[in-house]
C-alpha cells in the first residue's frame, strides 16, 4: 500500500508539472474571445509563425510584444511554412498574461491535485496518528514506557527470586530463562519504538535515553553469558548493575 501511494503521489508530481508548463501556452485554436485581457488583448511572450524574407530566409510572423487580436490569430492559424524540409504549423503560442479559460491543463493540474490528495490519504492511513506517536501507544504493541517497567520490574523480581533459591544451580537456571524470555519480550519491544521515542523525545533526547539502555543492555547480555558459564558472582553483579541503569533509563523517559 505505502509503494502505491508512493507511485500515486510520483505521478500526481509528474502530471502537476506537465500541466503547470501549459499555463502560458494556449492553443491557437480556442475562440477569439479566449485571448481578450482586461486592458485589450493578450500579448506574445515569444515569436510566433514563420515567414520568408527577400533572401527566402525564415523570420517570425509575429515577434514577442505583438497583441494576438482576432486577425492576428487568423494569420497564425493558416500560417504553413516549410523549413529544412519540414512543415511547420503553428499549435501553440506562448503569451505573457494567464487565464483559466486559455489553460488546456487545468484539467490535468486538478488530476494531479487529486492524485495527491488520495496518496496522502493512503499513507496516513498506515501510519499512527501524532497523538499516538508522542504518547507512545501502539495498537497490539507494548509502548516503551511498559516495556521498560516491566523489564525492570522483571529483572528486580528476579534478584529478589535468587535467594530464595536452595542451590546455585537452580539459580543460574533461573536467571537464564529470565533473561531469556527478556530477550525475546520487553527488549526488542522497547527497540521497535525507536521512531515513537524520537517523535517523543526528539534526537538529543532519544540519544541520552538510549545511552542509558544500551549500558542497561549490555550488562544483561553479560548477566546471562555469566550465568550460561556458570561464573553466579558475576552474573548477579552484571544484573544488580542493569536494574540501576534502567532506573536511570525510566527517569530519563518519564521526565
Amino acid at each position: 500500500m505505502k509503494l502505491l501511494a508512493s507511485l500515486l503521489i510520483t505521478a500526481s508530481l509528474v502530471l502537476g508539472v506537465l500541466a503547470a508548463a501549459t499555463a502560458y501556452l494556449p492553443k491557437v485554436s480556442l475562440p477569439d474571445e479566449a485571448f481578450e485581457a482586461n486592458d485589450g488583448f493578450v500579448t506574445l511572450n515569444a515569436p510566433a509563425g514563420v515567414k520568408f524574407d527577400d533572401e527566402g530566409k525564415p523570420q517570425p510572423l509575429y515577434k514577442a510584444g505583438t497583441e494576438v487580436t482576432p486577425e492576428v490569430l487568423k494569420e497564425l492559424r493558416d500560417n504553413r511554412a516549410t523549413v529544412a524540409g519540414k512543415e511547420t504549423v503553428v499549435n501553440r503560442i506562448r503569451v505573457k498574461e494567464f487565464s483559466l479559460k486559455r489553460w488546456p491543463g487545468k484539467w490535468f493540474l486538478g488530476l494531479a491535485v487529486a492524485g495527491l490528495l488520495a496518496g496522502a490519504a493512503l499513507i496516513r492511513s498506515k501510519s499512527q496518528p501524532a497523538s499516538a506517536v508522542a504518547n507512545g501507544d501502539r495498537a497490539g504493541e507494548e509502548s516503551p514506557d511498559t516495556a521498560l517497567d516491566e523489564l525492570r520490574r522483571m529483572l528486580t523480581g528476579l534478584r529478589s527470586d535468587l535467594d530464595r533459591l536452595p542451590s546455585e544451580r537452580s539459580r543460574l537456571d533461573l536467571i537464564i530463562e529470565l533473561l531469556n524470555r527478556a530477550q525475546k519480550t520487553h527488549m526488542p519491544a522497547f527497540i521497535d519504538a525507536r521512531p515513537l521515542l524520537i517523535a517523543r523525545l526528539g534526537l538529543s533526547g532519544f540519544a541520552a535515553l538510549m545511552d542509558r539502555y544500551a549500558a542497561a543492555e549490555r550488562q544483561i547480555n553479560r548477566a546471562w553469558s555469566a550465568a550460561a558459564d556458570g561464573v553466579y558472582e558475576e552474573s548477579v553483579e552484571c544484573l544488580e548493575l542493569a536494574i540501576e541503569l534502567l532506573a536511570a533509563a525510566i527517569e530519563k523517559l518519564t521526565r
